[in-house]
């Protein structure tokens, strides 16, 4: 195996909701031969070898789901189909330091007697001077249903480019807009719950969440973030909505 192929392993910072992992600086080595390759993670994304064994330990027993299992809210079916811009998977340069970030979501299931429960994780990985890192690892939470209830994702994640959003929300029956700038590019976490979801966007090795609180919009660090959410009846308050990011332009 070719040194370049080698990567150098540290545990940098472990603290609640934020995981520092270090791997070589690069986002393009080749998968190495199959037969010694032991990294294995139940995906279907196209991503660099170096990231998948970077992430491996932390979603042994998650997948990511597949696009079918997204309803119409999470993943609209006239979406043109992106490989680096799915409802699981967004690749993009999150701290502006020109190399690629990436942001994940996978999912694991469960039966118990006549229940079902899905949880899901959020992991984002940060180019950083030193090599390639976890920045963010938060568990969005588990929810249930009865086994008559088909299975569904219950979160998912998009693109978002650099540049102004406007962002449309209502708060007790009164729609509120706001408008955002990102410097660099960013992706949004959507929900069957709208109060879920937010927009995730990072500085330097730091990711930085933006959601509604109240009634104007909140910025605080990843690893302020519960890094479990709790346990909720699956139940999809789509009625009517539409995405909060209303519409976007590019800088």
């Amino acid at each position: 195996m070719k040194l370049k192929n080698i990567l150098l392993t540290a545990i940098l910072l472990m603290s609640i909701g934020c995981v520092g992992i270090i791997g070589v600086p690069t986002d393009n080595d080749p998968d190495p031969d199959p037969v010694n390759n032991n990294i294995y993670v139940n995906t279907y994304v196209n991503m660099p070898y170096n990231i998948r064994q970077l992430i491996a330990p932390y979603v042994q027993g998650y997948f990511s789901p597949q696009v079918h299992r997204y309803c119409e809210y999470l993943y609209p079916s006239n979406t043109p189909y992106d490989p680096y811009d799915l409802p699981c998977y967004v690749r993009a340069d999150f701290n502006g330091d020109g190399y690629y970030d990436y942001a994940f979501l996978f999912s694991t299931e469960e039966w118990d007697c006549c229940y079902w429960y899905l949880t899901t994780r959020l992991l984002v990985v940060l180019s950083t001077p030193y090599g390639y890192q976890i920045s963010c690892d938060i568990n969005l939470g588990t929810v249930y249903a009865e086994n008559y209830f088909p299975i569904e994702e219950y979160w998912s994640i998009c693109f978002l480019p650099a540049g102004y959003h406007t962002l449309v929300t209502w708060v007790n029956g009164v729609e509120i807009i706001e408008t955002v700038f990102l410097p660099d590019d960013a992706f949004f976490l959507a929900s069957l719950d709208p109060d879920d979801e937010s927009i995730f966007y990072a500085i330097g090795d730091d990711v930085y969440e933006i959601e509604w609180e109240e009634e104007k919009l909140e910025k605080r660090r990843a690893d302020s973030i519960e890094p479990v959410r709790g346990e909720k009846k699956f139940e999809k308050n789509t009625e009517g909505r539409k995405r909060m990011v209303k519409k976007s332009v590019k800088k």
